[in-house]
């Protein structure tokens, strides 16, 4: 894929909190903490339309092609007419209004406010049902509509809402991420969504197991800092392409990256910006998008929280967002001028670090209440297993026994476990608050062919590439070795299945699939 680039309408007066594409023209809708909000032709980079607001405007949305709406630090939720710059109030909340979407299907607005609340409005009758108010336990960091389904980051959940029938979220998605998340898109075409977490890591899910085979997977986006150290860098805005597997993210330090979803490759990584990216967008057809870019967006969420009356604080109001849009298919944009053609080198071209992976991310975390029967468990930094009604460590060891206590005067009910280490079999304990979060291991396995065990006792594996593995010992667990010396001493065709967590491997099982041709 190529990409061509030049910078578009120069500076814009005010830091942008939002952009959006039209849902079927090349317009661009730029919020901002100046109060202001501004309409640009993109093909011609030029300022269409621009109208104040009484508060600044922490997000914007298209209704249709000449309908804008906006949420404000006042509380309100704004309507504004792109043709004659007319604008009304929709709503009223008491709080912050920090994230708008609209759905063209069931014509609802939704809005997020500090004060924990999640709003469904009726567009034509701007009033909102009582029973579709939803009272969270936390601010919502980011929302994203998914066709009938709208989709709230919450911490570090994910909750899926089927705007249909508001009774309660449909799904609730743990993304196995360490810290919060603060961006979120989701994806038609995927039936799924990425989600951009304050530590610079990525999930990206899918609804159900129909889509590559499984639930997803998450990476960091520099999994490399400069200093040798992990990079944890927030996720401030993701786009998805909307007909392909391409998504592209932008950080508080102003790179911007696009990401191969499907093959788990980086693209390309553009050129830095000077400040961090506050907001990017596809336009309808995925052969654009914009990035907006503020010197300052990393110190909105320290006063995004206070934000009263009439706008943002003055550091806001003096502040120039960078706008620049990307033409990411195709010459026929060549009208546009400026642009060079960026290709894609071999070098350009990375894996995406898994979590299940990476040196750090070798666990994910889990309410120790919620680990069940047969599950993992890290105890004293080992992988475990439990088999009975407990919890599983993360030391690659077996849980085999869990007992909840009620809650008392010292405080949270806690979870005592036993489990056995999934790789030496020793009996370690833990005693964990049950409302509390444990470590849970990546534990994977790997079926090899076995063609020869040395006399050192290493055994030799075929691979699905058809090349060998030769770094594993024969496993120390007597009945198992047994078999498969005396399996191969027979000349039987042996499969051993190869067990990995926490960066250890051990053979754990074998199947007998006959003699040898």
């Amino acid at each position: 894929m190529g990409w061509r680039r030049r910078e578009g309408g120069g500076a814009v007066a005010g830091a942008a909190s939002r952009l959006r594409f039209a849902p079927s023209s090349n317009h661009l809708l730029v919020s901002s903490w100046d109060s202001g909000l501004r309409l640009y032709d993109a093909d011609a980079c030029e300022l269409r339309m621009e109208a104040k607001s009484e508060a600044a405007l922490l997000d914007c949305c298209f209704q249709d092609e000449a309908v804008a709406l906006t949420g404000g630090s006042d509380g309100s939720i704004t309507r504004y007419d792109l043709h004659s710059g007319a604008q009304g109030t929709i709503g009223q909340h008491h709080e912050v209004v920090s994230c708008i979407e609209f759905s063209q299907i069931t014509g609802q607005v939704v809005t997020a406010t500090l004060d924990k609340k999640l709003m469904f409005w009726d567009s034509q009758t701007r009033n909102v049902n009582p029973n579709s108010i939803k009272n969270l336990d936390s601010d919502v960091a980011s929302l994203s509509v998914c066709e009938m389904y709208i989709l709230a980051a919450i911490e570090r959940e994910v909750y899926i809402y089927d705007m249909r029938n508001l009774i309660g979220p449909v799904k609730v998605k743990d993304s196995p991420v360490e810290y919060h998340l603060r961006s979120l898109h989701s994806s038609p075409e995927w039936k799924g969504y990425a989600a951009g977490s304050v530590d610079g890591v990525v999930a990206v899910k899918y609804f159900d197991r129909g889509t590559d085979g499984d639930m997803g997977y998450v990476f960091r986006c520099h999994p490399k800092s400069r200093d040798g150290r992990s990079s944890m860098v927030p996720i401030n805005s993701i786009g998805i392409h909307p007909f392909d597997k391409t998504f592209v993210t932008g950080d508080n330090e102003g790179y911007v990256i696009a990401w191969d979803a499907q093959s788990k490759k980086k693209l390309h990584e553009f050129p830095i910006y000077s400040g961090s990216v506050a907001s990017i967008a596809f336009n309808h057809n995925g052969q654009i998008f914009a990035v907006a870019s503020n010197s300052n967006y990393q110190e909105s969420d320290k006063i995004c929280n206070h934000v009263m009356g009439r706008g943002a604080p003055d550091i806001f109001r003096n502040e120039a967002a960078l706008l620049r849009r990307y033409i990411v298919t195709g010459d026929k944009h060549a009208k546009v001028g400026f642009w060079g053609r960026l290709e894609m080198s071999d070098s350009e071209e990375h894996h995406f670090e898994s979590k299940a992976d990476a040196g750090a991310s070798k666990t994910y975390p889990q309410q120790a209440g919620t680990i069940r029967k047969n599950g993992h468990i890290v105890i004293k930094n080992r992988p475990c297993k439990w088999s009975g009604n407990h919890a599983s460590l993360l030391v690659d060891t077996k849980v085999v026994e869990v007992s909840t206590s009620k809650t008392g005067k010292h405080g949270h009910a806690k979870c005592h476990f036993v489990a056995i280490d999934i790789f030496n079999g020793k009996k370690l304990e833990d005693i964990v608050p049950s409302s509390h979060n444990c470590d849970v291991p990546h534990v994977n396995r790997t079926d090899y062919q076995l063609i020869d065990i040395s006399e050192d006792g290493f055994v030799s594996l075929l691979t699905e590439s058809g090349g060998t593995k030769d770094d594993l010992r024969l496993p120390s667990d007597e009945a198992l070795l047994t078999q498969i010396k005396d399996g191969f001493a027979e000349g039987k065709d042996l499969i051993v299945t190869v067990m990995s967590a926490m960066g250890e491997e051990q053979i754990c099982a074998l199947k007998d699939i006959g003699p040898k041709n």
